[in-house]
Formats: C-alpha cells, structure tokens, sequence
C-alpha cells in the first residue's frame, strides 16, 4: 500500500533532478519482453501477464527508489527506517517466539517452533513475512545498512547502529534459513575493505565458502535416518559420494530443482509458461515424485524456475540482467560511499541465496539495488538539496 502512495507522489511532486530511465537498463527490459513473449505463447496467458505483472511491479520500485536515491538526504532517512523498522520487527519476534510460542501452540505471525534436518526442533522467526527465508534475505539488507550508517554515523550515534546492527545478525541466525549463505558472503564483500591483512581477508573467504557450500549440501540431502524425517523430505536416497555409499533423505530443494530441469529439457525454447510451474509441481506428486506438502510449490531456485517458466531465453535474459547489475556496481565501487557498498554486497548476497530461493520476487533485493546504483563519491556531494521530494513534503516512517 506504501509504495503505489511513493510513486504517485514521486510523479506529481516537484523533481528531483535526472531521469527515470537509463541507457544501461536495456537488460531489465529484455527480462520483461521476453516474459511478456513467453506469456503471449503460453497455455495460460492471462496467468504469464499476472506473472509479468509483479515482475513490472517490482521494476518500477527499483526505478522509483534510484530517482530517490538522487536526494542524499531523502535516501538517508528511507534507509534508516529501513534498518529501524527491522530492528524492531526483529526484537518483536525474538521476544515472542521465545517467549510466547510452547511446542503445542500453534505458529505466530513472527515466527514458529519446527522440527529441522540436522538441527531438530529448533525455533525460527519469521517477522510477519510469508516464511523465514525471506526475512532473512530482508535482515541480510538490513545488517549491512546498519554497518554502513555506523561508518558514516556520528560519535554518538554509533553505538545505536552498533546495537542494531548486532540484533538484526542475531535474527538472521535465528531464522535458520539458506540465506545464511549469502549473509556470510555479503558481510566478507562489505569488510574486507576495512581489513588491512591479506592473510585475514582470505581466511574470512575461505569461511564464506565453506557456508556456502554447507548450507547448499544439506539442501540436496539430509543424512539423518528415515525415521526422523521431516516435511522437508521427499523420500529416501541413496548415491555413491568418492567410492561410499551416503544414504538419506532428499530434500524438498533438490527435488524441486529435478521437476524445474525436467520441465527445461521438456519445453526448452518458451518454457511452461510464466507462473506455471506449479503444474509441473502438481504432475510431480501425482507421480510420486513430490510429496502432498510440495504439490503445488514455487520452484524455490531463481535460475531454474526461470529456465522451466520461460526457457532457454528467459534464461539468458536473467544472467544477462544479473551480469549488467554486478558490471554496473562493480564500476562504481571504488568511487562507493558506505551505503552504496552496503547495498551491493546485499544486492551479491541475495543472488548466493538465489539457488535456494525465488529471489528476483523479493522487493528488498530491487530497493538495494537502487541504493547501490545510487549517486557516488563527488556526485553525492554535490546533490542539490533544493528543491527536492524530501524539502517539499516530509516522510513518515
């Protein structure tokens, strides 16, 4: 409801400065062409353009949030209720879950009590959000900005953002989710400028990879014996790893991963169609390759629901959008001031966590993106501040 709000006010307010459409963004043009071309040829093409539909919402956010990002000081204040409304959203849901939520009672808005491979029964937050992964994709931003406003932050203010920035890595761990992933990788991208040793930078790597390569590994199969299976699962499997035998359970992520290439090989030009991949997902279960829990589930991996929805050429287009946002950030980064750093290495983040999740329907991962291809170094300074969106009418968090 925000954000339409923004965007109209955005358009009849006085401008900023500079323009809405860029050169470089020709790539996110041919994402959206070519998933109304897949849509047009589609079983279902009012269910493509429903899919294209989000897909342009969230474009316009990332376009709206980058005109933003023109007022320094606007951009300022959006990124501190940004970090302030998660801070507390996190405290909320630490406080309720683990305060309020015995075994027998049932899930909380903010969070639950469930039974996970490896760990058990464990207690997750999920701040108000559909599930844990995408408030921890949402925290792994928010982290990041918080440490950005520490740098650039005040004596005084800094232990605030300090404390902030400490809780909403707490929430991020507490969420026991995949985006732990590229939470580590994110946070190495974003310090390792501040570490002056070579030695310290390519160990806090090397422990990057190693969770990433961890957390993707138990999203194939859970080694835990049948008995103990989860709703995770879809059955037992067994594959010889270096001359042994690894028996266990194969996970919803790795099955669901199986239907999306099945899916490519079988229609590799144009896909299933935009949206559709809950039918290959229903064929899945009927069967017997899904379980009733996954019947009707999102393909949970952004390249490979691409390649299954819109093919060959959807894929391409995807890569294509991915290689111009890291060309375009990684330009820019030697001229970066904090925030903008904050926000690539979230933007990086959340494209690691796109292997076990549909990242490019996060609206967070478009906002970050704003603030990364936001004004740098001198340009920043010498931003007018009048007359602008933020002199003419206050913004409430």
């Amino acid at each position: 409801l925000v954000f339409p709000l923004l965007a109209i006010a955005v358009v009849f307010r006085r401008p900023i400065g500079g323009g809405w459409w860029r050169r470089e963004d020709w790539p996110l043009a041919l994402y959206l062409a070519v998933t109304l071309t897949a849509s047009l040829v589609s079983p279902d093409p009012l269910g493509g353009l429903k899919e294209l539909t989000k897909q342009a919402y969230v474009a316009a956010m990332f376009l709206v949030f980058r005109h933003l990002a023109r007022d320094v000081d606007l951009g300022r204040r959006l990124q501190q209720t940004y970090v302030a409304a998660f801070a507390v959203v996190t405290a909320l849901s630490i406080l309720v879950v683990f305060r309020r939520i015995p075994r027998s009672v049932r899930p909380s808005l903010l969070g639950e009590a469930q039974i996970l491979p490896i760990f058990g029964l464990v207690r997750r937050l999920r701040g108000a959000f559909e599930s844990p992964e995408l408030l921890g994709n949402a925290l792994l931003v928010a982290f990041l900005l918080a440490l950005a406003l520490r740098a650039r932050g005040s004596q005084g203010s800094r232990a605030w953002w300090t404390a902030m920035a400490t809780l909403l890595a707490a929430g991020e761990f507490l969420t026991f989710s995949h985006s732990v992933a590229g939470y580590c990788v994110a946070a190495i991208l974003f310090l390792a400028v501040a570490v002056p040793s070579r030695a310290l930078r390519s160990l806090g790597w090397l422990g990057a990879i190693v969770v990433v390569l961890i957390v993707n590994a138990a999203s194939i199969v859970d080694p835990r014996p049948a008995e103990r299976s989860t709703h995770y699962d879809v059955g037992p499997v067994s594959f010889d790893l270096l001359g042994t035998t690894v028996e266990g359970r194969l996970m919803s992520y790795a099955a669901l991963k199986q239907v999306a290439w099945r899916a490519f090989l079988e229609h590799p030009i144009a896909g299933v169609g935009p949206g559709r991949f809950v039918v290959e997902t229903e064929r899945a279960f009927q069967e017997g390759r899904l379980t009733a829990h996954h019947r009707r589930m999102l393909p949970h991996c952004g390249p490979a629901g691409r390649l299954a929805e819109t093919g060959v050429l959807g894929g391409l287009s995807l890569f294509l959008l991915w290689a111009s946002w890291l060309r375009g950030m990684g330009r820019s980064l030697s001229t970066a001031t904090p925030i903008q750093r904050a926000a690539a290495a979230a933007v990086v983040g959340i494209l690691v966590n796109s292997l076990n999740a549909d990242v490019m329907n996060f609206r967070f991962l478009w906002i970050a993106l704003a603030w990364a291809s936001g004004p740098t170094g001198a340009s920043a300074q010498a931003t007018t501040r009048a007359p602008t969106l933020a002199a003419s009418a206050p913004i409430a968090p």
